[in-house]
């Protein structure tokens, strides 16, 4: 048994590695779908439970999975400049800043790519389907549910080895 306590976290954070991965994805993924209710009923995402996923960095903890956090950039950005009051709010932002903070840079990209192509697909199909009816204005959708989808499926595909 090592004297050093940094040594003997490594070597208990090895040997649990497997629990904590197990415990890690339960929780997230019961919190992304609790995040996803809150957006589709209320249309906020409350700050609990973006810290709570921000949280779950710290069973896994790699210092490299905190620059997933800079996966938020491109939604502040939006945010920012083609915001406003119908826009990407900041419960977007803060999501995929806390998602990003357990998945990583390269799973964080990942889970923005596949969750604003389902997003875009929804939308554009919602709003055909409402044309269609002869519904005209403008109609907003929740973001966060696409968001919570893209970053499970980041989850496992990280997980899975198919996102360094």
């Amino acid at each position: 048994m090592p004297d050093n306590p940094a040594a003997l976290l490594t070597e208990a954070t090895v040997a649990f590695a497997p629990v904590l991965i197990s415990v890690q994805a339960g929780l997230f993924l019961s919190l992304l779908f609790a995040v996803s209710v809150c957006d589709i009923r209320h249309r906020e995402i409350s700050d609990g439970l973006q810290a709570a996923i921000a949280a779950l960095t710290f069973l896994c903890f790699s210092p490299e999975n905190l620059l997933g956090i800079l996966g938020a950039l491109p939604y502040f950005a939006i945010a920012l400049f083609f915001g406003g009051m119908d826009g990407i709010g900041g419960g977007d932002i803060k999501l995929a800043a806390a998602a990003g903070a357990v998945l990583g840079l390269p799973a964080s990209l990942a889970a923005s790519v596949l969750g604003l192509a389902a997003f875009l697909l929804y939308a554009t199909t919602c709003s055909c389907i409402r044309r269609l009816h002869g519904k005209k204005g403008k109609y907003a959708f929740p973001v966060g549910p696409f968001l919570a989808a893209g970053s499970a499926a980041a989850y496992f595909m990280k997980f899975g080895g198919l996102i360094l």
